[in-house]
């Protein structure tokens, strides 16, 4: 027995000497490991990574390095010059509003003569007939002509004694603040209705709106002032 533990105690001891044997070569890897792998250095040269690269830096060590924080250039607009550049392109692509153009004034309206009012010019008047009439006391006694009862069918025939007939006379509303109306007749014209109301031609064609030649229809219904 005391043999068989004197045996197990060397063992013991030999496995404690190779373990430190061990850690003794391996913090000797590990130095070298890193003194291999650090920049070498001397009094005044240092040997910086930068970038991955090993940069060597040569150093007076009668000089202290001094480092300046360099201000940042802010290259930015400002708020007042962006105002102003928005201002400037507004105003170069802002559309020109078009120029109002006056209304042009019709001459032809200003100057136009009224025109003569939509008015029936003839109308019907019934009337009775008595004996002795004829087409020519009737002209006489109404507004009418015999070229225009001719025309609107009435003759002598027609006039019989206690018949009522109706008989085509110029409506006075169709010369309403123009004069009073007139049926022209067979050989009427625009100067011898002139002479019988005292008036000239030139007054008749602006009241009718005649032609240049004054001309005046038989069967039509005038304005004489």
């Amino acid at each position: 027995m005391p043999n068989v533990r004197s045996s197990v105690v060397l063992v013991m001891i030999a496995i404690a000497i190779i373990m430190a044997a061990g850690v003794f070569l391996a913090i000797n890897v590990v130095q070298n490991r890193d003194s291999a792998d650090a920049p070498a250095a001397t009094d005044n040269n240092f040997v910086v990574n930068v970038g991955g690269q090993q940069v060597s830096l040569q150093v007076d060590p009668n000089s202290r390095p001094n480092i300046v924080d360099a201000p940042a250039t802010d290259n930015s607009p400002r708020p007042e010059e962006v105002v102003v550049q928005d201002q400037q392109v507004q105003e170069a692509t802002a559309t020109p509003e078009p120029t109002a153009v006056p209304p042009t004034t019709d001459v032809s309206q200003a100057t136009a003569v009224p025109a003569i009012p939509a008015v029936e010019k003839i109308i019907y008047q019934p009337y009775q007939v008595q004996q002795g009439d004829t087409l020519y006391s009737l002209s006489q006694a109404f507004a009418t002509s015999i070229a225009l009862m001719a025309d609107k069918g009435i003759s002598q025939a027609n006039l019989v004694p206690g018949t009522t007939i109706n008989i085509p006379v110029g409506n006075p509303e169709f010369c309403s603040g123009r004069g009073q109306v007139y049926a022209v007749g067979e050989g009427d014209t625009a100067f011898n209705i002139s002479q019988r109301y005292n008036t000239t031609p030139e007054n008749l064609q602006t009241l009718n709106q005649l032609d240049a030649n004054y001309t005046v229809k038989i069967a039509d219904i005038i304005c004489v002032p």
